[in-house]
């Protein structure tokens, strides 16, 4: 068996893993107020994340990936709370705030300016009643940029940047535009300011493919541009694979596995991650394997199962794993590969794996509650 050691901020091995960590969280969870009681959205979720990097968060819907990123920029409804850990986030001066903790002016002083977020639903992320020149204008001034020249011409060539023509759409209402236009928009208002940290929340979501290809190459060029560091969330492992240095991989608010892109796609070692791969069609190459879909659904997150959340759907469990959540942990031999399983030396790619599953799911599903 792989020895297991504590996770404790390995060394990341990306490009830049001489950089500085930027954002470090830490044991951060969050909560939603329902009548039934308080739901568990993110649980204890501890990352760090270089200068420079694009960490893409990906899971099934309802794993917490869009809490987290909200929680990050304090945009969570009036619902819910950060009920414990902290964000550690490092400006470009080297100076360090704790983002659940500093005063509201501080933060509205930073958003923007320091970290940004393009949100997933651009249509109503635009003021419909606004040009996007208004908006641009409005946010420009509302964070220190008074000349109405400067907020202009940075627009315009942010606009040109994301391959929109400017003067047509800098005139233009949301509604005159495409939804693939409208995300473009979003991308260019979010660099404004020269944001260090840009959080794009399912950035290609509800785009036809041409459109979605399209946005990917924007963020990818836009990125060489900036060097911006990036977290994108993302149920699409095709994403992943084309703009992230690192992926964490989220089930029922915890991450459960977090290491380099390539280690993800080929050499996971949490179940979850494995049935996510064997879910999605391969693009290439001449293995027609059948695709193996994740038996059962997700927890009721106001009863998370005892133990490892993913039990009841794991090929892989035994009384261990019903009795005890496995922490995150280092595996030995690696600098940056993190998983939460106890039996992550067993896990294999092998889809008969899951297809024996297929016969108690429904059961297993059933006891969840």
């Amino acid at each position: 068996m792989v020895q297991q050691q504590p996770a404790t901020q390995p060394e990341d091995s990306t490009r830049n893993e001489n950089a500085p960590v930027i954002l470090s969280i830490e044991n951060m969870s969050v909560e939603y107020k329902t009548p039934s009681g308080w739901m568990q959205a993110v649980r204890n979720v501890t990352m760090d994340i270089r200068a420079g990097d694009a960490v893409a968060l990906i899971g099934e819907s309802g794993s917490g990936k869009s809490t987290l990123g909200f929680a990050l920029l304090r945009m969570l409804p009036r619902t819910a709370r950060i009920s414990s850990g902290t964000a550690i986030y490092r400006d470009r001066n080297g100076k360090t705030y704790d983002l659940t903790e500093i005063d509201d002016k501080t933060f509205r002083r930073m958003r923007w300016r320091e970290f940004s977020m393009v949100f997933q639903a651009a249509q109503n992320s635009l003021n419909p009643v606004l040009k996007v020149s208004d908006t641009f204008l409005e946010t420009g001034r509302a964070h220190g940029m008074r000349s109405r020249h400067e907020i202009r011409q940075k627009a315009l060539k942010l606009l040109q940047m994301v391959q929109l023509d400017p003067d047509r759409v800098y005139n233009s209402f949301p509604h005159e535009l495409s939804g693939g236009m409208r995300q473009r928009v979003s991308i260019a208002l979010a660099l404004l300011l020269d944001p260090q940290l840009i959080i794009l929340d399912e950035p290609t979501t509800a785009l036809d493919i041409i459109t979605q290809r399209a946005i990917i190459d924007v963020v990818k060029n836009l990125r060489d541009e900036f060097d911006f560091t990036m977290i994108f969330i993302s149920h699409d492992l095709s994403l992943a694979a084309e703009l992230a240095d690192r992926v964490a991989t989220m089930y029922a608010g915890e991450v459960v596995e977090y290491c380099n892109v390539r280690e993800t796609f080929y050499n996971p070692h949490h179940p979850y991650t494995v049935g996510l791969l064997n879910a999605v069609p391969p693009i290439a190459g001449t293995d027609f394997t059948p695709l193996t879909a994740i038996p059962g659904a997700t927890p009721n997150l106001l009863h998370i199962p005892s133990g490892c959340a993913f039990h009841p759907r794991c090929p892989y469990a035994t009384d261990i794993c019903v009795q005890e959540d496995p922490p995150l942990v280092l595996l030995e031999g690696t600098r940056n590969h993190l998983v939460a399983c106890h039996h992550h030396d067993e896990v294999t790619k092998d889809p008969e794996v899951w297809e024996k599953m297929e016969v108690t799911a429904e059961a297993q599903t059933q006891a969840i509650g």
